[in-house]
């Protein structure tokens, strides 16, 4: 039997007899041998996924195994401590409420996009009409080709020094008004959105609705958490500190050692709209509409999860299996909580592959010309993007290679030549979009793609040299562990599934679970039958391309989400037809009912890390700001004391605190990423005290905050040097002790942090 996924698209099943019809169907015998051997499939499937969940929840100690005392603390919070302020929960509906108005924003000008692309390259309306697609794939890409637009455009705005208040506006109104303008062009997709998702009870059943409730749990945690004041590292360090000082001096400037300047911001543009819009009434609404902004990324990417398994004409149920598969992900609710842009980029490289094995099967350059645009705007997201380069190059050739082998038998083929120059310049097409920010970098540092690959393309920026290059270069290989070995590249997808950890460079820093793990098992048997679609099979090898390089790069479980949302649709729709039923196909099977089990086991985390993060009581407004910020950063305390007690002329020196420089008010030095790198060579360099005294005076640098536990530990210190000798380390030990204590003025201190005032000399 054969079932059909899209048009001209077929999936091999049971057997390759015609279809048979509903009276053969019904006097059709008990089933055979091998239907009853479907039964140990099952058991063996069952098996594997409990032995899966035992292994996983075996290193989950710190977050599910502490669920019962997070619950308890959570309940407490909300018996014993205010809950609710009308003013606090004013300012997180405003905030929201400018996030939407933005992605409608969005929308308008992305369907001004995709009209005229389709204008342009459609010849026959009439092909146009017949061609199938999914309303939700298509809001959503028009939601993300819009995002890119805006993007540019205050990109350039920054460059012109127009972040204004007013411009923001004027923006928005424009965008408004694209919007308007796009609901009555797009009416009927919109209704046939609300007709695919939103069917009446009665056809619903229990698989859909426990799919439905899977999805929405991590949404709506995200949500909450992303309007709660931004404590996510990457945030504070560059995601929204950039921002920040883009709008103290009205565009894009110089910000002097933050090495994440050099980096493509393309997502933070948009959170300079959204800042500029909330900081017309104060900054917590400034702040919660950013943190809202680039929240919206992933439920857009979840509809276009959808859309995507909608094109292979399966059930609502299957479609719902995909995307549960990567909402119920840990790191996919981390960093859509968090004002990360990873989301962004794999909602890029989702449309971009999509594109890729559509064109595969119809050739249409309306689908180069949707790549082009994709990939442009993955660009302007992060570098990594360009790791999609290469697949699209093979693919590319692969179907030029397989065309010229069937022209003689089939003469209206395009000859192989357009095939390639099409794809070719698809590909220029992305690299103009995407050139901008690079170009922009090219011109300050030297180097388009700084600070990465320094030994091949040199580059220099203010507070970056060669050596801390090659030190990024260490750190960012150290993702999966530093010393790997053959075995371990094999067992990679199992560490990744079971044993990866948050926060651990060598465990790859996030946590996945065992959906995909036990996903990609069940595609052994389509894979050995050779019964996967060919766009299926385009999907496959994209995914396991970029899941290669990855491996061989920097092993950050965010960095491989860009995978994931092909790899769910792929083992939804395939275990989906190769497992459902004949008689009943809308009814879900064993295999598809065991695969969203195992996503629990990813929501048990999530929902762990939001009771952990608790931060409900402060959306709420229940909470204050403070106490919050207080809660979550050890340092804030001392943020606060710096903001508001330390002279308007002081200068900090931020010491091994993760160069949050968004909470500081005051003028500060800190070290991108080695935030001892400089201390550690003034040490090292200098001969005395008073030397030492005279290079930190020099900077102008008055009062120290320091995080001085392993600083001052003489078994982990950095100024010990291995090479040199035992006297001259303890010397240059002891330089360090006395420059933060001889002649200094303790302001405050505890276990951790000490803020230091240094003499005036």
């Amino acid at each position: 039997m054969v079932r059909r996924l899209a048009p001209g698209k077929w999936i091999r099943m049971k057997s390759s007899a015609p279809t048979r019809t509903r009276a053969a169907v019904a006097a059709r015998p008990s089933p055979g041998p091998h239907a009853i051997s479907n039964v140990p499939l099952n058991l063996i499937a069952l098996t594997g996924a409990m032995v899966l969940a035992v292994v996983f929840f075996s290193h989950r100690a710190a977050d599910p195994g502490r669920l019962p005392v997070l619950i308890q603390s959570f309940t407490a919070d909300l018996l014993h401590e205010k809950v609710f302020r009308f003013a606090g929960l004013a300012r997180s509906l405003i905030a929201a409420l400018i996030a939407l108005l933005v992605v409608v924003s969005w929308y308008g000008a992305g369907e001004l996009i995709v009209t005229q692309m389709r204008r342009a390259l459609t010849a026959n309306p009439a092909d146009q009409a017949a061609r199938s697609f999914s309303p939700a794939l298509e809001i959503a890409r028009k939601c993300a080709f819009g995002a890119g637009f805006w993007s540019l455009l205050w990109f350039g705005l920054g460059l012109c020094g127009l972040y204004r208040k007013p411009v923001a506006i004027a923006a928005l109104m424009v965008g408004l008004l694209l919007f308007a303008w796009s609901v009555v062009c797009a009416l009927k997709s919109w209704r046939s959105l609300q007709t695919d998702i939103v069917e009446q009870q009665s056809q619903s059943n229990w698989f859909e609705r426990a799919a439905l409730y899977s999805i929405a749990l991590p949404v709506l945690l995200a949500l909450i958490s992303a309007l709660a004041p931004p404590t996510g590292k990457d945030a504070l360090i560059y995601h929204l500190a950039l921002p920040k000082t883009f709008l103290l001096v009205g565009g894009l400037t110089e910000v002097p050692h933050n090495i994440a300047n050099y980096y493509s911001l393309g997502v933070e543009m948009n959170g300079v709209w959204v800042l500029l819009l909330g900081g017309l009434f104060n900054q917590e609404i400034a702040e919660a509409a950013f943190g809202a902004v680039t929240f919206a990324f992933f439920p857009l990417l979840l509809l276009a999860v959808y859309g995507w398994a909608r094109e292979f004409q399966m059930n609502r149920g299957t479609a719902l299996i995909a995307v549960a598969l990567f909402a119920a992900i840990p790191t996919v609710w981390w960093s859509a909580s968090s004002g990360y842009t990873d989301l962004a980029l794999a909602f890029y490289m989702a449309l971009t592959i999509q594109a890729a094995a559509k064109w595969w099967c119809t050739l249409n350059p309306l689908d180069l010309a949707f790549l082009a645009c994709a990939l442009g705007c993955a660009l302007t997201v992060k570098l990594i993007a360009f790791f999609a380069v290469f697949p699209l190059l093979l693919i590319f050739l692969f179907k030029a290679r397989q065309l010229q082998e069937t022209h003689e038998s089939a003469s209206s083929s395009p000859p192989t030549s357009r095939i390639l120059w099409q794809g070719m310049l698809a590909l220029v097409l992305a690299g103009l979009l995407g050139c901008p920010w690079y170009v922009r970098n090219w011109v300050r540092s030297g180097s388009p793609v700084f600070p990465f690959y320094v030994s091949l393309w040199k580059g220099s920026a203010p507070g970056w040299d060669a050596e801390r290059s090659e030190m990024l270069s260490v750190f960012v290989n150290s993702y999966g562990g530093l010393h790997k070995g053959i075995l371990d590249y094999v067992a990679t997808p199992f560490y990744l599934s079971l044993t990866a950890q948050p926060e651990e460079s060598a465990n790859y820093d996030g946590v996945l679970g065992i959906s995909f793990l036990l996903g990609v098992l069940f595609l052994f048997r389509p894979l050995r039958r050779r019964s996967l679609a060919v766009e299926l099979k385009v999907i496959l090898f994209f995914s396991a391309l970029i899941f290669l390089g990855w491996m061989f790069t920097s092993q950050q479980m965010r960095f491989l989400l860009q995978t994931l949302p092909g790899l769910a649709v792929v083992i939804a729709v395939s275990v989906t037809a190769s497992t459902n039923s004949e008689e009943r196909p809308e009814r879900a099977g064993a295999m598809q009912w065991l695969l969203l089990a195992t996503t629990l086991a990813g929501l048990l985390v999530t929902c762990a890390w939001f009771l952990e993060r608790n931060p409900l009581r402060v959306v709420l407004g229940g909470e204050s700001r403070t106490a919050y910020l207080e809660r979550r950063l050890d340092y804030y305390p001392y943020y606060e004391i710096v903001n508001s007690q330390l002279p308007a002329d002081a200068r900090v020196w931020l010491i091994n605190l993760r160069r949050d420089s968004y909470h500081i008010e005051r003028p500060f030095f800190s070290d991108y990423l080695f935030e001892d790198y400089t201390l550690t060579q003034s040490v090292k360099e200098s001969k005395n005290l008073q030397e030492l005294r005279a290079r930190i005076c020099t900077a102008g640098i008055t009062h120290l905050l320091v995080r001085y536990t392993l600083l001052l530990d003489y078994a982990y210190t950095p100024v010990v040097d291995e090479k040199k000798a035992e006297a001259e380390n303890r010397e240059k030990f002891e330089l360090l002790k006395s420059f933060l204590t001889e002649g200094t003025k303790i302001l405050r201190s505890d276990a951790q942090f000490m803020l230091v005032e240094l003499p005036r000399e």
